[in-house]
């Protein structure tokens, strides 16, 4: 299936078969089925950092999914935008977005909200940190990594020790993001999951820099640029993609600290 695709690195591969099915539904006249799988290609765009292409598909799909038999679609094209608009640096288009999202749940819950809201308390959490808000980050990154805790989803639990690390970095408190660390490192043990490996490596060297431990530094980074390039090149028919991704600050941080 391409979401199977996209967790375990094989943009390239879930493209192809996205364009496949998209072409096939069109055919068919299945708008349903072709909306859906714009919107998993947009997934993919957005860990590609196509932050534009993710706009441009929800932009597209969005104004179809009012029907309330599509709600769990609204909220996931809702969420997505949202991530994109913060990956974009347009912080209040992101959180209203988000947070609408999240209030539709609320309000009108449905039996898939629990995977959309990792994804919104993920996007939470790295919007209020890259504004610096703190107060509003740490709370977001407690409620992520309490939602993953209830699944087997080990990408996502990675992340969300991930973001907790952050935000104890963010907050000095140095201890504690190690710990978080360890455990995102402990989360990735026996599996493939290259979209958190690449960011908790980048943490877990960051940190090591911190503490002054240039060897696993070196080790987190390394580990690090090996995952982004492997999603990379796995990118080798779409050029444009796999260059913007590269480019993109926080994957060309980790491959080229500087």
């Amino acid at each position: 299936m391409p979401w199977s695709l996209l967790f375990v690195g094989e943009w390239g591969e879930a493209l192809r078969t996205l364009a496949a099915e998209i072409a096939l539904a069109e055919k068919n006249g299945d708008r349903y089925r072709a909306q859906t799988l714009h919107l998993y290609r947009a997934w993919i765009h957005l860990h590609a950092m196509d932050f534009a292409g993710v706009l441009d598909i929800c932009h597209s799909v969005l104004p179809f999914l009012d029907e309330p038999a599509r709600r769990p679609w609204r909220r996931f094209c809702l969420t997505l935008a949202g991530s994109a608009e913060a990956g974009s640096g347009r912080y209040d288009a992101a959180a209203e977005q988000l947070l609408a999202a999240r209030g539709e749940m609320d309000r009108q819950p449905v039996i898939n909200d629990w995977y959309c809201r990792m994804m919104i308390e993920e996007a939470l959490a790295n919007l209020w940190l890259a504004t610096k808000d703190l107060t509003r980050a740490r709370p977001e990154a407690e409620r992520f990594l309490e939602l993953t805790q209830a699944t087997a989803e080990r990408t996502w639990q990675a992340l969300a020790w991930d973001a907790n690390a952050r935000v104890a970095m963010a907050s000095r408190d140095l201890g504690h993001a190690h710990r978080c660390v360890d455990r995102a490192l402990s989360a990735m043990e026996g599996v493939e999951v290259p979209l958190a490996a690449w960011r908790v490596h980048r943490t877990a060297a960051e940190l090591s820099r911190r503490a002054g431990n240039t060897a696993a530094a070196g080790h987190h980074r390394a580990l690090g640029q090996a995952t982004i390039l492997g999603l990379a090149n796995s990118l080798a028919d779409d050029q444009y993609l796999r260059d913007l991704f590269l480019s993109a600050p926080s994957v060309r941080g980790s491959v080229d600290p500087g």
